[in-house]
């Protein structure tokens, strides 16, 4: 599907960089961001979820504003986040938007001080992530949209107790939660308890 439905700035962008359109996987996941609802994106391996959560950023975050962060998104390793922070900077540059990378491998004090600077998107590890929220390093009042990427691995690799410190702080926000399934315990069990009201989308 092409790009009649994204803000004309953003659609313009992405034929720029020779992306040619969307599949119907990450269509609905942004026309689910659009509608303002919770929304749990599963897809298997391949689907372009990576695609849909940085479209949907960039749908959601649509204007440069001083302060703290609009769109967070949390990844289950660092070279992970590295990855979409880079990626995600070949857009915001273009756009005006700020993204700033919080991971272990990085200076969590130059991190803070870009992050408390302004910025209007986090790409970040869980446990950098709680790190810099619990030194006050961002304010979260203006937050959202809230992504959480791959949960099966970020629970497998054992951040949810970070997670759930996190969530137990945070304003009411959009989320969005991309995996390959909902259904495993430690998961279904952490979205009965953090997102009561969300609708589902399958590709």
């Amino acid at each position: 599907m092409a790009f009649e439905n994204l803000r004309p700035e953003l659609a313009e962008l992405l034929a720029e960089k020779n992306f040619t359109a969307l599949n119907e996987f990450q269509n609905s996941v942004i026309n689910g961001i659009r509608s303002g609802k919770n929304t749990l994106a599963e897809a298997p391996e391949g689907s372009g979820k990576t695609t849909a959560a940085l479209v949907s950023i960039l749908e959601k975050v649509n204007e440069p504003a001083e302060g703290s962060p609009r769109a967070i998104i949390v990844c289950a390793s660092d070279q992970k986040a590295y990855d979409l922070h880079a990626e995600l900077s070949k857009y915001t540059r273009w756009l005006d938007l700020t993204v700033d990378l919080a991971h272990d491998r990085g200076n969590i004090l130059q991190q803070r001080n870009d992050i408390f600077d302004g910025t209007e998107i986090i790409v970040a590890n869980p446990k950098r992530l709680y790190e810099l929220y619990i030194q006050n390093g961002f304010n979260v009042g203006k937050l959202k949209l809230l992504i959480l990427d791959d949960m099966v691995e970020l629970f497998r690799t054992g951040h949810k107790m970070q997670l759930i410190r996190l969530f137990e702080s945070l304003p009411k926000c959009q989320h969005l939660y991309f995996s390959t399934t909902f259904t495993e315990r430690r998961t279904a069990e952490f979205i009965e308890e953090y997102l009561p009201i969300y609708q589902t989308i399958k590709a």
